[in-house]
């Protein structure tokens, strides 16, 4: 049980963003700071220190207010104060999941904060359910028998495998850095190595972070995406996952059209499959199918609503196909949500930057808060040109513009999708293209280029699904550009499928 001392007695400590002091009963964050009761503050402790696993209503009353007898509306006043922690000092950070007729836990980005989930905890520190008296002495005469210890184990096993499992997932669905969702799923298949599901979780987690590490940590993670896919697929040949995992890992051979179909005979099994889902939607943005995109991204909200990796999306496509005024209710809900999500971010960021609001996307590099968090220092610097060249698109302004751009792409070719974005929409449409022609079209290898930077040198279909956003009508609307889908393999990926992209359907 929690006492008032032991409040007073414990130090403050610090949570990801938030500075917990239990003695003053005062949660800081960075949206502000909030003080709360005694018993406020203890239901709260009880929570973080179970580390994502379920505390039960009974944990609550016998450690929080130590076995006085109290009614349930004071349980759920003080829940309903906890969920306002959140709110006043950090959106976003953590939400408090009702397990129906059971008991609350913690979800969200703070259990990346969080030590291992808590094991459950010993009989001490329980409280007899004080409707159940009588169950709980006959699970104690089960215990007494032999074998009782094998059953206790097998179960806190079994619930330790979920609640790894279940935040895993959770991490992959909140889609800013799967490196802890891997993490994660790596303990679940130490207690269930044999479990097909885990196993091609792990598979898929481990293939979709391969690219973004160095380039041996990045081969080490593509063996053992394929060996976990391996043994999933041996229990199980149509685990979603694994089939995914394997797709990503044999991306460089795969064009547009085999990825798709392989997209698709996963969501024929496994309807629901949120990373197929969100597979799919990426490649319809970048072969210029965006309203599909956006009616999957639907679906997948209806699915799973309060996953960041669909919220931001929806913004996006909902910006490309015409509704701005939607995508930016949509967007701003999702910074209040998930203000420390880098994608979240970005997706404002640019919603901002091409609806005539390139103050408002300043003013986001400006605060160190708010500024997106994939931007290299190179990217911000750029930014910092373009963006008063939109608000004031003077021939001058243009001019210099269009000079730092080409000179900063010589040095840096992952800024290619910034200039050929900013160039566009400032009419600059032969820079543009000589651009977008020299880091994006495929060449043979072998094949002469006049310049020093690599290009695409496979078949493998290019991330390119910002051609198709507004700020790129300009070259969409130039005959050079189905020259440049050509080069791409668009061109052969509408004709083997028999259909128009969006931009042609007017």
């Amino acid at each position: 049980m929690l006492k008032l001392a032991d409040l007073a007695s414990r130090a403050d400590f610090e949570v990801g963003p938030l500075r917990v002091s239990p003695s003053r009963r005062l949660v800081e964050g960075p949206a502000g700071s909030t003080n709360v009761e005694p018993i406020v503050m203890k239901v709260f402790l009880l929570l973080l220190e179970a580390g994502g696993s379920v505390v039960t209503r009974d944990e609550l009353f016998g450690n929080a207010w130590g076995g006085v007898f109290v009614g349930d509306d004071s349980l759920n006043r003080a829940i309903a104060r906890v969920r306002k922690i959140a709110n006043e000092t950090a959106p976003g950070l953590f939400e408090l999941e009702t397990i129906p007729r059971t008991g609350y836990r913690l979800t969200g980005p703070i259990l990346d904060h969080l030590d291992a989930p808590a094991e459950p905890a010993p009989v001490e520190r329980q409280s007899l359910s004080r409707r159940t008296m009588v169950g709980a002495g006959a699970a104690a005469s089960i215990a007494a028998l032999g074998g009782g210890w094998w059953i206790t184990a097998r179960v806190k096993d079994q619930r330790r495998f979920e609640d790894l499992f279940k935040r895993a997932r959770e991490r992959m669905e909140y889609g800013d850095d799967s490196r802890k969702a891997t993490e994660l799923i790596r303990q679940a298949v130490a207690l269930r190595p044999d479990d097909p599901t885990a196993q091609g979780l792990l598979a898929f987690a481990l293939a979709d972070n391969a690219d973004n590490v160095n380039t041996g940590t990045g081969e080490v993670a593509m063996e053992s995406a394929e060996e976990a896919a391996g043994i999933s697929l041996r229990a199980d040949p149509a685990e979603p996952n694994a089939r995914l995992a394997l797709m990503q890992l044999q991306r460089a051979t795969l064009n547009l059209t085999a990825t798709e179909d392989r997209l698709r005979a996963v969501l024929a099994t496994a309807p629901d499959n949120f990373f197929a889902m969100r597979l799919l939607w990426n490649l319809l943005q970048s072969a210029g199918r965006s309203r599909e995109a956006l009616a999957l991204v639907e679906r997948a909200i209806s699915i799973r609503p309060r996953a960041a990796d669909n919220n931001y999306p929806l913004a996006q496509l909902l910006w490309i196909n015409g509704h701005v005024a939607e995508a930016d209710r949509v967007i701003d809900r999702a910074i209040r949500a998930w203000p420390m999500h880098r994608f979240v971010r970005f997706a404002r960021f640019t919603i901002f930057a091409f609806t005539g609001r390139p103050r408002a996307a300043l003013a986001m590099l400006d605060d160190p808060s708010m500024r997106p968090q994939s931007f290299p220092p190179d990217a911000v610097a750029l930014w910092r040109i373009g963006l008063p060249t939109l608000d004031q698109p003077t021939a001058a302004n243009i001019a210099r513009t269009r000079k730092a751009y080409v000179d900063a792409i010589k040095q840096s070719p992952k800024l290619a999708n910034y200039a050929v974005l900013v160039l566009s929409a400032l009419g600059e449409v032969d820079t543009a293209f000589d651009i977008a022609n020299e880091f994006l079209v495929f060449r043979p290898s072998g094949t002469p280029s006049p310049g020093k930077t690599k290009r695409a040198g496979s078949g493998a279909w290019a991330f390119t699904p910002w051609l198709f956003v507004p700020p790129v009508a300009s070259m969409r609307a130039d005959p050079r550009f189905s020259g440049l889908c050509d080069g791409i393999g668009l061109t052969a990926y509408w004709r083997a499928r028999g259909i128009r992209p969006d931009y042609e359907l007017g």
